[in-house]
């Protein structure tokens, strides 16, 4: 077993000319632990470590040897507020990293700030625009400032010792899962983020294990979607800038300590102060990048089912729909156009189901539909295209050599499942290429499910090491798709992703993954979309009324619809059927409705879009992003708001009945854009709720611009050039800027309810005042 080392000493300072970096050479040494007694005892004097001596149960101290092992922090500062640490072994390539070697980072300088570096006799201070970093020399420690006020943003656990005085949590520390950084949460403090975790939104007490994963459902305790990417409520964002398996221990084992484990040799970690959490977004995604705003179309109803079998019964649901009166804009087509599927896709159409694809997807135009297709990354030695993808050396190897097979996911016939190597760019153009005759076809976008199965022991034909290449595959993956879309079409991108990792935000969209079709399964999904919207910001989704699990009842059919229908994109999706007509009369009565609500709500949704493509916000966001300075926001996770000024209420029930729901509301006067009833906060509100309500609060001093929907609107084509109509609750602003569907900005200035409107895409508009 190697040994467990931990870094103790700052032997040496050595600071860049220019002033852009400083590296300070610390001293590692052996660290061990006594017996069954928690806390850890190094070579050093006891006294030195503050070992309480005198203690009458103190096991015999054998002191380990005091070789030491060299380290070195490098430290810059990327962007405003910004401090980066790279706490790696002396001879790392870790340490010359600009910091997009993986990938991950994508502009490793947005707005480079000049380091000021004070060396004392016990500390080193780095001072960076708004943050200060106090390096304690012996023992060493961090500790990161907001450098005007002098507020502890984070500071290492160093301080914290067990009864006998030995640490119980060091500041770094080396064995063989690898570097871990542990960090002392204050009294007060709230940890929040780490990705599409379907737990509580505040992480606190939890132990995370940040691997991608076939989660199997939002149940399980694992996470199609994680992201080292977190906030705490003491004014700073982490990131850790790696594709290794991280374990974020958040005052789990140590109830004081957010624990950090990266499985690698060197830690990567970005500190972003800021005054609040949309701030250090913005910083964040300047670094990893940020979703663009796809087309209209896309936020538009999207109708599917695992699975549609052939080309009638997917017309039929269109005309069903058109018949019904109910806009939709996309139909989704899983497996079941693959001639060879149950996990491979080889891109040969199913024509004897589907005949002519090209046909296929403009029949279903006739019916004011878009088709999206389903894929993933893998192929099936009975594919007739396997052999050619071997010869070319475009499949993942084994670092032994031989070809690498899925792992975790099950296959139904129990043969292997080849991974496709997107590091390779051979394979890469080659899979993108397969996507072309598709788009020429017609079809809009692509499902790019699964990715996480990439076996631990792959050897990637760009090198990346096989300890980072897991988690790295599901971004590698969905760019590859969204590129292909990008450079064939000449439009902004769109995927529907399932697995993800930190940068996943640049390629929208993502969804929740198999939801089970339960008020649990519903509940977990909102948490999921919370908790993603601080990691990844951008466009998120979620299949209405669940995956997969115990029939789906009416009731909740009908209060997913409602949730979905406010969400930053809109698709039912399910083993089972999810048409709204197979939910009873009732059923697709009140989910028409809101889904024409949202479509209603289009200029809306679009005007958030672009805002989070701008600052690298969400467009689904928890109260704690909004109101970071309310004490309970941070643990509200069963409401969300779309942009800044809607508050949803979803309602978890499965009846039918009428249902008391009891939800907070924070500062302000809210507005039921329903109802027209009025709520005040910050507090809780209760209210009972008919099975065709839900509350969609409009914040005082918005302006919500809306579409008037009739049963003529099929599809998002047919609103452009409709009129809008500017909702205006309570006292606002005379002049806003708007986003018109064409892209461009739309002038408008309020006078009473009269509306002056100029630029953009040319729309009649007028103001409706409520409050």
């Amino acid at each position: 077993m190697a040994d467990t080392l931990l870094l103790r000493h700052v032997r040496q300072v050595r600071t860049d000319p220019h002033g852009s970096s400083v590296t300070l050479d610390v001293d590692a040494i052996r660290g061990v632990q006594l017996g069954i007694m928690p806390g850890w005892l190094t070579g050093e004097p006891p006294e030195e470590q503050g070992v309480e001596t005198g203690m009458p149960n103190l096991p015999h101290l054998d002191l380990p040897p005091t070789d030491v092992t060299p380290y070195a922090l490098r430290v810059t500062s990327p962007a405003p507020a910004t401090v980066r640490l790279t706490l790696a072994p002396s001879d790392s390539a870790a340490l010359d990293d600009d910091g997009t070697g993986l990938g991950i980072v994508v502009d490793p300088d947005p707005a480079p700030v000049p380091l000021r570096v004070e060396e004392g006799e016990d500390e080193v201070v780095v001072t960076a625009d708004r943050v200060r970093l106090r390096v304690g020399r012996h023992p060493f420690t961090l500790t990161v400032e907001d450098s005007g006020s002098g507020e502890v943003l984070l500071r290492s656990a160093h301080r914290l010792r067990q009864v006998a005085g030995l640490m119980m949590a060091p500041t770094a520390l080396v064995d063989a899962s690898g570097l871990s950084l542990n960090l002392e949460l204050s009294p007060d403090e709230d940890v929040l983020g780490f990705g599409e975790q379907f737990g509580r939104l505040v992480k606190n007490g939890q132990r995370l294990v940040l691997r991608s994963e076939d989660a199997c459902g939002t149940g399980t305790g694992l996470a199609y979607k994680p992201v080292p990417v977190w906030h705490s409520t003491t004014g700073y964002t982490g990131f850790l800038n790696t594709g290794a398996v991280v374990t974020a221990d958040v005052g789990h084992q140590r109830p004081s300590v957010l624990g950090l484990t990266v499985a690698d040799d060197a830690l990567d970690l970005y500190v972003v102060a800021g005054p609040s959490p949309k701030d250090r977004l913005t910083t964040y995604t300047a670094l990893t990048g940020r979703a663009e705003v796809p087309p209209l179309w896309a936020f538009g109803y999207w109708m599917g089912r695992c699975r549609y079998h052939d080309r009638e019964e997917m017309l039929g649901v269109a005309r069903t729909m058109r018949r019904h009166a109910v806009p939709l804009d996309v139909l989704h087509l899983d497996p079941d156009w693959l001639v060879v599927d149950r996990l491979n896709c080889d891109f040969i159409w199913n024509e004897e189901r589907f005949g002519n694809r090209r046909d296929f997807v403009e029949a279903l135009e006739e019916e004011s539909v878009r088709l999206s297709v389903w894929e993933l990354p893998y192929l099936d030695p009975a594919s007739p295209r396997f052999a050619e993808a071997e010869e070319k050396g475009f499949l993942v190897r084994r670092t032994d050599g031989t070809l690498a097979a899925i792992q975790k996911t099950p296959t139904p016939d129990g043969r292997m499942r080849a991974l496709v190597d997107f590091t390779n760019p051979e394979a890469a153009a080659w899979w993108q290429a397969m996507h072309e005759a598709f788009l020429d076809d017609g079809v809009a976008v692509f499902k790019t499910d699964f990715g996480e199965a990439l076996p631990d022991d792959a050897a990637l034909h760009d090198g990346t090491p096989a300890h980072q290449a897991h988690n790295l595959y599901p971004l590698r993956y969905n760019a590859t798709v969204s590129d292909a879309i990008r450079r064939y079409t000449g439009r902004a991108p769109l995927v529907w992703g399932r697995s993800g990792w930190a940068g996943s935000q640049r390629y929208p969209g993502q969804w929740g993954g198999d939801a089970e079709s339960t008020v649990v399964g519903m509940q977990a999904t909102v948490r999921g979309g919370l908790s993603y919207a601080l990691s990844a910001p951008g466009l998120w989704s979620h299949d209405i009324g669940g995956f997969f699990g115990p029939e789906l009842t009416p009731g909740l059919y009908v209060r997913w619809t409602q949730m979905g229908a406010l969400s930053p994109l809109m698709r039912a999706h399910g083993l089972r059927p999810r048409e709204p007509w197979a939910f009873g009369d009732e059923a697709l009565e009140v989910a028409r409705r809101w889904v024409r609500l949202r479509y209603s709500l289009l200029p809306t949704l679009w005007q958030v879009a672009h805002e989070a493509a701008s600052h690298g916000w969400p467009v689904m966001r928890p109260l704690a992003l909004e109101f970071p300075e309310d004490p309970v926001a941070a643990q509200v996770d069963d409401v969300f708001m779309v942009g800044s000024d809607l508050l949803v209420v979803p309602v978890f029930d499965d009846g039918t009945a009428p249902v008391r729901r009891r939800f907070y509301v924070p500062e302000g006067t809210w507005h039921d854009i329903v109802t027209g009833e009025t709520y005040d906060g910050p507090r809780f509100h209760e209210a009972e709720l008919a099975l065709d309500a839900m509350p969609v609060l409009a914040r005082a001093g918005s302006l919500i611009p809306r579409i008037e929907i009739d049963e003529a609107v099929r599809h998002t084509d047919d609103l452009i050039g409709r009129p809008w109509t500017l909702h205006v609750f309570g006292p606002t602003a005379e002049k806003h800027t708007l986003v018109g569907f064409d892209g461009a900005p739309l002038h408008v200035t309020l006078s009473g309810d009269a509306v002056a409107a100029t630029g953009g895409q040319p729309v009649q508009t007028r103001a409706v005042r409520h409050g």
